[in-house]
């Protein structure tokens, strides 16, 4: 089982691409009604079965008056050590999960230290769907995950519906702070973050979608 994994990331073409139908096949909405939908059994080359997930996240494209946006190092995979829109997933909330913006502020507030009272100037517009057809982020869990159903060595993958959060000014003379899953903050413009900078592939289309709002 571990040729078929890199650094826990699903790396076998033909085992995304199971994984990837499951999800189309879903018809999952943008605001999902649970943290993690079960995708069933994935049968594995050497006969074993895993259960497989897909859990949900969102992010922030966080922009300023001078076109600018602001990315975090990552800690973990995908692309640990590699820039990224600030996002993660769903927390649990009373009747049910909170909503995708919610979530993709309380990110952005964690992995940067942006104040509430900041974000609360944001005019924020959501981009488009959720992304549910991700085979680049398809991880194998190294332990229980928190707050979700998932158990260590079960598979599980990604959506992430995305928010624009435009923010007056200039974002340098914002005091931000990496925490949680982020190392660092870089402040950059958003018409030149480059794709092999980027941990996750399609936060550059997130942020192009962003700058055509």
């Amino acid at each position: 089982m571990d040729e078929l994994f890199l650094d826990h990331m699903l790396a076998d073409p033909r085992l995304q691409a199971d994984i990837m139908a499951r999800c189309a096949a879903g018809q999952f909405p943008d605001e999902p009604t649970a943290i993690a939908n079960d995708l069933g059994l994935l049968r594995l080359p050497d006969r074993s079965d895993v259960r497989v997930w897909l859990v949900h996240a969102a992010d922030a494209v966080l922009l300023d008056d001078l076109g600018q946006t602001l990315l975090i190092t990552r800690l973990h995979n995908p692309g640990r050590g590699k820039q990224a829109l600030p996002g993660g997933l769903l927390d649990a909330a009373p009747g049910g999960v909170e909503r995708s913006e919610i979530a993709a502020l309380r990110e952005a507030r964690e992995e940067t230290g942006i104040s509430a009272a900041l974000l609360a100037r944001a005019l924020v517009t959501q981009l488009g769907a959720r992304r549910h057809i991700r085979p680049f982020d398809i991880r194998r869990a190294w332990n229980n995950l928190p707050g979700t159903p998932v158990r260590k060595n079960e598979l599980f993958t990604v959506s992430s519906l995305a928010f624009r959060v435009k923010l007056p000014g200039d974002l340098r003379d914002i005091p931000f702070k990496a925490g949680d899953d982020a190392t660092a903050v870089s402040i950059l413009p958003a018409a030149e973050v480059k794709p092999e900078n980027l941990a996750v592939p399609d936060h550059l289309e997130m942020i192009r979608d962003a700058l055509n709002v």
